[in-house]
C-alpha cells in the first residue's frame, strides 16, 4: 500500500489591525483674540506670526578721550630717549666743573667722576620722562633750550670777564641747566609737534646767523668784543623768541619743517659760492667780508621763504588732520537681521 501525503495546513492570513483615525492637534490660537481656524483631519497649518518690530538703532555715542593717567600718554614716549640724552649731557657737565673747580689731578678719579655726572644726569632724565612722558616735540624743545642756553653762557664769558677755568665752566653749566629745564617745561606745555619744534630751531638758526653775519659785517677792529657779544646773544634769543611764539599756530608736517630747513642751508650755500664769484681780490678785506656776509645771508633767508612757498600743498602734521578733517571716533550699537548683535565703532585712528 502506497504511502499517503502529509497533510499540509491552510496558510493563515495575518490578522491586520483596524484603521485608526489620525489625531487631530488643537486648534492653535490665534493673535487679536481671533476664533481659531479649522483644522483639516490630516493637515496642520501652523498661522503666520508676524516678525517683530524691528528696534531703532541708538544715536552714536563719541569715544571718551582718555582722563587723568591717561592723558599723559596720548603722544606716547617716542622723546623720552632725546630727554634722558640732554640731561646725561648736563650731568656730565656739571662733573666737569667740579673737576675743573677743583683742579683734580688723578686721571683715574677723574674720570669716576665724570662717568659718575653722566650716569647721574641720565637717571635724572629717566626719573623725570617717568613723571612727565615726552614726545618728539617736547624732546625737541629741551634739545633746543640745552643748546640755546649753553651759548647764551659761553657769550656772558666776555662781558663779565669771568675767563677762569671754573668761572667758564660754570657759566656754561648754569645756562646749560637753565636752558634745559626752559626748554622741556615749554615743550610740555605748548603740546608742540615734531614740525614746530623743528620750525623754532630752524628760526634761532636764521637769527643766530644773521647776527654773526652783521657782526663780522659792523666790526672794524677785527676783535671779538662786547658789541659782537651783544649782538649774537640778540640774534639768538630773538629767534628762539620768535620761533616759541610763532610754532603753535602752525600746523607743519616733521617732514615739511625738515624741507624748509634743508632749503634754509642750501641757501646759505648758494650764499656763499655766489659771493665767491663775485669777490675781488682787489677789493679790501673788509669789503670782502661784507659781501659775503650779505650774501649768505641773503641766501638763508631767500631758501626760507622758497621752502615755504615749495610745500605750500603739503599735508598738515597728523595731530591736526585728525582735529580738523577727520571724523571722531564712535561707537554704536549693531543688531543684524538674523540675529546678529555686536558694536560699531567708526572714526580715524
Amino acid at each position: 500500500m502506497a504511502p499517503q501525503p502529509y497533510p499540509q495546513p491552510a496558510p493563515q492570513p495575518y490578522p491586520q489591525p483596524a484603521p485608526q483615525p489620525y489625531p487631530q492637534p488643537a486648534p492653535y490660537p490665534q493673535p487679536n483674540g481671533a476664533p481659531p481656524a479649522p483644522q483639516s483631519p490630516t493637515t496642520y497649518v501652523p498661522p503666520s506670526q508676524p516678525y517683530p518690530p524691528v528696534q531703532p538703532y541708538a544715536a552714536p555715542q563719541p569715544y571718551p578721550a582718555p582722563t587723568g593717567g591717561d592723558a599723559a600718554f596720548r603722544h606716547g614716549r617716542s622723546g623720552n630717549g632725546e630727554v634722558i640724552v640732554d640731561l646725561a649731557a648736563v650731568g656730565a657737565l656739571a662733573a666737569t666743573a667740579l673737576l675743573v673747580r677743583q683742579d683734580a689731578a688723578d686721571g683715574s678719579a677723574g674720570a669716576f667722576l665724570f662717568f659718575a655726572g653722566l650716569a647721574g644726569g641720565g637717571a635724572a632724565g629717566w626719573l623725570l620722562t617717568e613723571a612727565y612722558p615726552a614726545d618728539a616735540g617736547a624732546a625737541h624743545a629741551t634739545s633746543l633750550g640745552l643748546l640755546a642756553g649753553t651759548a647764551n653762557g659761553a657769550l656772558l664769558i666776555q662781558p663779565t670777564r669771568w675767563t677762569d677755568p671754573d668761572q667758564v665752566f660754570g657759566l656754561l653749566l648754569l645756562g646749560g641747566a637753565a636752558g634745559t629745564a626752559g626748554g622741556f617745561v615749554y615743550g610740555q606745555t605748548a603740546d608742540l609737534t615734531s614740525g614746530q619744534a623743528t620750525l623754532i630751531g630752524n628760526l634761532a638758526l636764521l637769527g643766530s646767523a644773521t647776527a654773526a653775519f652783521a657782526a663780522i659785517s659792523g666790526s672794524r677792529d677785527g676783535r671779538f668784543g662786547g658789541w659782537e657779544d651783544a649782538t649774537l646773544a640778540l640774534g639768538l634769543d630773538a629767534g628762539v623768541l620768535g620761533g616759541a611764539l610763532i610754532a603753535p599756530s602752525v600746523d607743519w608736517s616733521p617732514r615739511r619743517s625738515k624741507v624748509v630747513l634743508a632749503s634754509t642751508a642750501i641757501g646759505a650755500l648758494l650764499g656763499g659760492v655766489v659771493s665767491s664769484l663775485i669777490t675781488s681780490p682787489g677789493n679790501s678785506d673788509s669789503a670782502n667780508g661784507d659781501l659775503v656776509a650779505g650774501c649768505m645771508i641773503g641766501g638763508m633767508w631767500g631758501g626760507f621763504g622758497l621752502g615755504i612757498l615749495m610745500t605750500q600743498g603739503s599735508e598738515p602734521d597728523s595731530r591736526f588732520s585728525r582735529a580738523t578733517g577727520g571724523s571722531a571716533v564712535t561707537v554704536a550699537p549693531f543688531a543684524g537681521d538674523r540675529g546678529q548683535i555686536g558694536m560699531i565703532a567708526a572714526g580715524s585712528w
